[in-house]
């Protein structure tokens, strides 16, 4: 570990809640099967803002280092095949032991995934969460035996990914938002099947497309009573797969449309999902997303970059627009190749 630094910058969150701050920390060192990442960018993600509540599945306890996934490049590793081959190279990663909105973070060498030269950092820092979750959740729908299937959040960065890899594999979405103007941006993109939950007619929209679709799946990102309301439109042995908590809300759900509807309500967690398949196939999964980065349904609009120093602007800027774009945590140490477009550093 020569030419490194003693300490670096990390986001400190003490408490659940709590405002992030910087601080300085020794310079972790990988162990064996580990690798050293310099990290170029993170994004935030609803999975971050989940853990900032300590609402999130991992056991990372406070005061913890915010960030699930990123990339940068390998400048140390800890011994073993893998990391002797990502030495030197720009990867995406996910975290390990701590999260990725720090100058440097160790992460075990099977959580790295090598990039080809001609993608830039700033999109690779949004390789896994989003975009494998999309892939994911059509896979499910395709070998369930589904031909359609509602989509909440669907104006965000994942529910696009969500309608551009179901539109790859031949799947219907029912794309539903919040608000009138999300539909009316989707729809002057060429996307049909876009509902507002805000508009009066949302609940009778939905189960009469539900109807005309035998759309008996749902994606839901939002939870809260919006559940109950997918479970209403669709028809008999219906499945609600919930994968986020937007709503901050318990979901609700009338016990009698459960029994007599047949429903099944389940959660997924990508992480789970993901441990379930074998490394081999989870490294194509990951390949065939860094691919779809650049044009593929996986490529994200990049709203905002802040400096590593700036978390709790880029935290308000994030959740004050998540339909937006994705916002980027920079710490400045590679040109990250993507515009900021409000005119912030980190191009």
């Amino acid at each position: 570990m020569t030419d490194l630094p003693d300490t670096m910058r990390v986001v400190v969150i003490d408490e659940p809640g709590a405002e992030p701050r910087v601080e300085e920390r020794p310079l972790p060192r990988p162990a064996p099967g580990e690798v050293l990442v310099r990290i170029a960018a993170s994004p935030i993600n609803p999975s971050d803002l989940m853990a900032l509540q300590g609402l999130y599945g991992t056991s990372w306890a406070f005061p913890l280092i915010p960030g699930f996934e990123g990339s940068g490049r390998v400048v140390a590793a800890g011994g073993g095949l893998l990391g002797r081959y990502l030495m030197g190279r720009s990867v995406a990663c996910v975290a390990d032991k701590q999260g990725l909105w720090a100058e440097y973070a160790v992460t075990r060498a099977a959580r790295c995934v090598a990039l080809s030269g001609d993608l830039p950092l700033g999109p690779a820092a949004m390789s896994f969460v989003n975009p494998l979750t999309a892939l994911a959740l059509v896979r499910i729908a395709g070998r369930g035996g589904h031909g359609s299937a509602i989509s909440t959040a669907a104006g965000g960065a994942l529910g696009r990914m969500i309608q551009a890899r179901a539109r790859m594999q031949g799947l219907k979405i029912i794309n539903v938002v919040r608000r009138p103007e999300q539909a009316e941006e989707m729809r002057a993109t060429g996307v049909s099947r876009v509902l507002s939950t805000e508009a009066p007619d949302f609940d009778e929209r939905l189960a009469e497309i539900c109807r005309r679709l035998r759309c008996r799946i749902a994606f839901d990102a939002v939870g809260g009573a919006l559940t109950g309301r997918l479970v209403q439109a669709m028809g008999r042995r219906s499945e609600v797969l919930v994968y986020g908590a937007l709503a901050m809300e318990p979901v609700t759900l009338n016990p009698g449309t459960m029994i007599f509807k047949g429903v099944t309500l389940r959660g997924f967690w990508l992480s789970d999902w993901l441990t379930a398949r074998s490394f081999p196939e989870q490294l194509l999964m990951a390949r065939s997303v860094t691919k779809a980065l650049r044009g593929g349904f996986a490529e994200s609009r990049v709203a905002r970059v802040f400096d590593l120093g700036e978390a709790g602007a880029a935290l308000e800027a994030y959740t004050s627009a998540m339909s937006a774009g994705k916002v980027l945590i920079s710490t400045g140490a590679e040109p990250l190749g993507v515009e900021d477009g409000a005119g912030a550093g980190g191009t």
